[in-house]
């Protein structure tokens, strides 16, 4: 379906080794493009890139920290030199946060938001770069519901992803009069392993799972695939008038009010 669109374009994806983002190297890769896995998880992403490469795409590990300027930097030139240009960028490094602001340190805060959020802008900055000069490109980038409505002990990730909303917009200013589009988009609870951490701190990590999913109007937690479709498509011309939006993909969950999903009202 994608192969139409993608294949031989240029995609880097940021935080591609596991969940969301592995689901969008995979979707990338098998669509034909050459797939870039940015990680800093070397063995996963290695692991990844050659499982994709024995099965005939084309697929390469780059260990990439994006709180790191000179990592963001030097990987967005390797890329643009080995392949010439860069066409699709998936910014989705980041890391969860689950303590409230009086138990949150200095330098918990400061790892949050350099990978969150100044991650964000570095790949931002960079795609933007490279991106201008061609007068063509897209930017994806991982955004969350924290960022509108959050919990009590999540401070420092409800405030970095709530800078990502404001990223995607002022980017896709600066970026539209050179035909380059910024996009977010916003997963809901998406079985993943930073979601599979975070329920780690229940007595009954399944039963938690299946609350969360009961609790969405479509009555399922997300897969990564959910997430990576809709990466697919803005990053295709089928998407060329979208730009400065966040998109959900939450099964409904940011729809309604906590007071039971319309699958609870019968005609």
């Amino acid at each position: 379906m994608w192969g139409e669109y993608l294949a031989d374009s240029t995609v880097i994806v940021s935080g591609g080794a596991t969940g969301i983002g592995a689901a969008a190297v995979r979707g990338f890769a098998r669509a034909g493009a050459k797939t870039i896995v940015a990680d800093v998880a070397d063995e996963l992403g290695e692991t990844l890139a050659v499982s994709l490469v024995g099965e005939g795409h084309r697929a390469v590990f780059r260990h990439c920290d994006v709180s790191s300027e000179r990592d963001v930097e030097s990987t967005f030139a390797w890329v643009n030199e080995e392949y010439g240009a860069i066409d699709v960028v998936f910014a989705n490094a980041g890391i969860e946060w689950t303590k409230d602001a009086r138990h949150t340190t200095l330098a918990g805060w400061q790892r949050v938001i350099d990978v969150n959020l100044t991650g964000m802008f570095l790949v931002g900055r960079e795609s933007l770069r490279f991106m201008c000069e061609r007068a063509r490109g897209s930017l994806i980038m991982t955004s969350s519901p924290h960022a509108v409505a959050t919990v009590a002990d999540t401070v420092a990730y409800a405030a970095s992803k709530g800078g990502v909303n404001a990223l995607v917009h002022a980017l896709s200013l600066e970026a539209a009069p050179y035909g380059v589009r910024v996009n977010g988009v916003v997963p809901g609870t998406i079985d993943t392993p930073m979601v599979r951490r975070e329920l780690q701190a229940s007595s009954d990590p399944e039963l938690q799972l299946s609350l969360l999913a009961s609790s969405q109007p479509l009555r399922r937690v997300g897969q990564p695939e959910d997430v990576a479709n809709l990466v697919m498509f803005l990053a295709t011309p089928m998407a060329s008038f979208i730009t400065g939006a966040l998109m959900s993909v939450d099964g409904g969950l940011m729809a309604g009010l906590p007071t039971g999903s319309p699958a609870s009202y019968q005609d």
